[in-house]
């Protein structure tokens, strides 16, 4: 019988995206060992076409913002992780939920839709929230820690 390592499939929220791209945000250092982690198949990640449009809105107003850059890092983020679609479900879903903030409630739906294990985020309100079983909810630092270990 073959021998099928199975690996984490985290979704990787905007925030950590945006702190990728940019090099003088603050928590970019382990939002880079997050996606070292995706690139080297430690785990398999998912990002909403959601996340990539709110993250080029939010890069574009930086200073350093240079949209080739930009451009190859997000086709290289596509060629190394599952990206998909928050369909009107996920939005449903983000307008039934009694928690203000529909963006985050359209992306959890979007990450359960998924398959995901963990949510990866900086996000405080979303890392406080409950999410379905057995999805969890990992800052990016408990994340990398976690996969190290």
């Amino acid at each position: 019988m073959k021998n099928i390592s199975l690996v984490p499939k985290a979704f990787i929220d905007t925030n950590i995206l945006v702190d990728f791209i940019l090099p003088e945000r603050p928590k970019h250092a382990v939002a880079r060992d997050v996606f070292n982690l995706i690139y080297s198949h430690y785990v398999e990640a998912s990002i909403s076409t959601q996340s990539i449009l709110d993250a080029a809105y939010i890069c574009r107003r930086s200073l350093n913002f240079n949209p080739d850059s930009f451009r190859e890092a997000i086709m290289y983020l596509i060629d190394h992780t599952n990206v998909g679609y928050v369909d009107s479900f996920d939005m449903k879903t983000g307008l039934r939920d009694a928690c203000p903030d529909i963006e985050d409630s359209a992306q959890i739906s979007f990450a359960y839709s998924q398959c995901c294990d963990i949510i990866v985020t900086a996000d405080k309100e979303l890392l406080s929230r409950e999410v379905p079983s057995p999805m969890r909810v990992m800052s990016p630092e408990e994340f990398v820690n976690n996969c190290r270990t």
